[in-house]
């Protein structure tokens, strides 16, 4: 997979139209993978923070067809993933919330972007994944009370997954008991696909009450308000403060217990990607002035995040690991660059003159 990273970074770097572009664009990414959550313009060793600021705000490149390039490189990773021979290998497609924290007034060019009062921005997104292949899709702004409901924005964007997904895998929805309602259900069972969705223990059911009077598991059952049958199961859910409770799965196609549990459970991959993406990707750090900036922000970090995934699945090791090594690899340039200039800020770079000189670091060098 270093190989298909190292094409999808050169392929991008080629969509720019100008050198001062392409530097940006690797000033930036390399901020991502060596911000440690925190990247931010001005923390850049190789770009001034205006640079990189009118990078993501102001000059034109196309946005669109970096998304297109990512998605052609991820596509071309799930086929060598899959298996060429029985039948359609399932694919799964995870659905969450996440939210990410804003501070102060924004105001003026960017409605679409904040309201004037503080607050919180919600997002969602999706990821797509297969045993061994993962990767963030898609995302949507969710802003909560007054605009359009959860539900019809999951539908959307489920929607508008390809026809070549569609026709190589058999997709199956994992989401929470936010999604859990019966437009969202409804909809999925339209679309053709399979859902493993969370559920309230007190949702009404048709023939009188509640799936928390259930007594069987794997008990097959029809939701109030659905014309189709739903397979349920629960387990024990620890609580953060101790003790624990009971929660409801239920899957829209004939499953036992055990099978509903297992699917239902890997949609937690996901949360997992949230706090990777935010704590070593610098998801949250989108402190643009405009809609453009804010959405090329949080595309580059989740490019940093597909490279530094594909890069650290040659090896074993955490995500820092992984995303230094994918920095090393993709951008070595600029790591050396980097090293040099603090090498410099510590008083051990350059060495003295002549043929060979003396590094603090290094011991005798020959330049």
């Amino acid at each position: 997979m270093t190989q298909a990273a190292l094409s999808l970074l050169w392929t991008l770097l080629a969509l720019l139209p100008s050198p001062h572009l392409q530097e940006s664009l690797k000033a930036l990414l390399l901020l991502l993978l060596h911000g440690h959550g925190k990247a931010r313009p001005q923390h850049s060793q190789v770009k001034s923070p205006s640079a990189l600021s009118r990078f993501l705000n102001r000059y034109p490149w196309p946005t669109r067809a970096l998304i297109r390039l990512a998605r052609k490189e991820a596509e071309k990773a799930l086929d060598r993933a899959r298996k060429k021979k029985g039948p359609k290998p399932r694919l799964l497609v995870v659905l969450d919330l996440v939210t990410l924290e804003k501070r102060g007034r924004f105001q003026g060019p960017a409605p679409f972007l904040f309201s004037t009062a503080s607050g919180d921005s919600i997002w969602w997104s999706s990821t797509s994944s297969t045993e061994t292949s993962a990767s963030p899709w898609a995302y949507r702004l969710w802003r909560g009370k007054g605009e359009k409901a959860l539900s019809r924005l999951a539908l959307s964007l489920l929607a508008s997954l390809p026809p070549w997904m569609r026709r190589a895998f058999r997709i199956r929805v994992a989401a929470d008991a936010a999604f859990g309602t019966t437009w969202f259900l409804f909809g999925v069972k339209r679309l053709g696909f399979e859902a493993v969705v969370g559920m309230r223990r007190d949702r009404r059911l048709r023939g009188g009450g509640r799936l928390g009077d259930l007594r069987r598991q794997g008990s097959r059952v029809y939701l109030w308000g659905l014309s189709f049958p739903v397979w349920v199961a629960w387990y024990r859910y620890p609580l953060p403060q101790g003790g624990w409770e009971w929660r409801y799965v239920v899957a829209t196609f004939p499953a036992t217990p055990r099978t509903a549990l297992t699917w239902g459970k890997r949609r937690f991959a996901i949360e997992h990607f949230f706090r990777a993406a935010k704590s070593e990707f610098s998801l949250g750090q989108f402190g643009q002035r405009t809609a453009l900036g804010v959405h090329r922000f949080l595309v580059l970090s989740l490019l940093a995040y597909l490279l530094a995934h594909w890069v650290g699945m040659e090896g074993e090791g955490s995500w820092r690991e992984a995303r230094e090594r994918a920095a090393r690899v993709l951008l070595p340039e600029l790591v050396v660059q980097v090293a040099l200039r603090e090498l410099y800020a510590l008083g051990l770079w350059p060495p003295g003159g002549g043929g060979e000189g003396l590094c603090g670091i290094c011991g005798r060098c020959k330049f």
